[in-house]
């Protein structure tokens, strides 16, 4: 059987439906998408509870509150409306933030205490509010894991049988993995300009993407570098193409929150 009949299967199994491309606004492109929203909220369930079971959530309300806070008022001009998004600070000394299936985005303390202003957040959470937009990473976990994985995380969350656990821990074990080891070079990018673009229209100044970015570089200075950079691509390069798209945006769009 070929692997174009394998996948409209699936496709068709996960999203009830046989329509195997959808429009996505924030890429502008038609996508080959087989895990439906539902699908993704639900697998997203069980690899929060995994995330959470490697990593302590922080207890400090106040980080916390101003890190929801913020996320929302981006949430409001996402591209992606689809889902609710949910933001959650690690107590963890690592400088690293990252996107999880269905809306969940995570900070760890160690990159949340160095940033000074709301601006500087809202960058961070920008950027991986462009992970959940452009749908990175659904697409990577299709592209990369097997349906059993997937099927396991989608379809247990409604009743999970004791001998089924070990099967679910693996699953989600197996994306936890998949997601922290960051995205390739044209999703970063993608990230970044609908990063800015959210900064932008939610009212926070874009100009801390390029302070966010020069405080980690200097951060990493004579050592491996910082989580949040190991798989990015260059930073000085980063730099230089968001000084491009925030003038871009300038011109093209008009705050739509103050």
């Amino acid at each position: 059987m070929k692997k174009v009949t394998i996948l409209a299967i699936i496709a068709t199994l996960l999203t009830g439906c046989a329509s195997l491309s959808t429009f996505n606004p924030a890429t502008g492109e038609e996508e080959f998408i087989i895990i439906s929203t539902a699908s993704e909220v639900n697998m997203g369930k069980n690899v929060h509870s995994e995330i959470i079971r490697k990593h302590k959530l922080s207890d400090d309300e106040a980080k916390i509150d101003r890190l929801t806070k913020i996320g929302r008022r981006l949430a409001k001009v996402s591209d992606r409306q689809d889902y609710g998004y949910n933001f959650y600070l690690l107590k963890e000394d690592t400088i690293n933030a990252f996107t999880g299936p269905g809306g969940n985005i995570y900070c760890f303390s160690g990159l949340y205490d160095k940033l000074e202003t709301d601006d500087e957040i809202a960058a961070v959470l920008g950027h991986e509010m462009g992970h959940c937009a452009a749908k990175h990473v659904v697409k990577r976990i299709q592209a990369t894991l097997g349906y059993n994985i997937i099927s396991t995380l989608i379809y247990t969350h409604l009743k999970i049988e004791e001998k089924n656990k070990k099967h679910i821990a693996y699953a989600a074990n197996s994306i936890v993995n998949l997601i922290m080891l960051g995205y390739g070079r044209e999703d970063e990018y993608m990230a970044d300009r609908l990063g800015i673009k959210y900064m932008y229209r939610a009212g926070y100044d874009p100009e801390a993407t390029i302070k966010v970015l020069e405080m980690l570089k200097e951060d990493s200075k004579g050592q491996q570098g910082p989580v949040i950079l190991r798989s990015h691509p260059y930073l000085d390069e980063r730099i230089m193409q968001n000084r491009i798209e925030i003038k871009r945006v300038e011109t093209k769009y008009k705050p739509l929150i103050r």
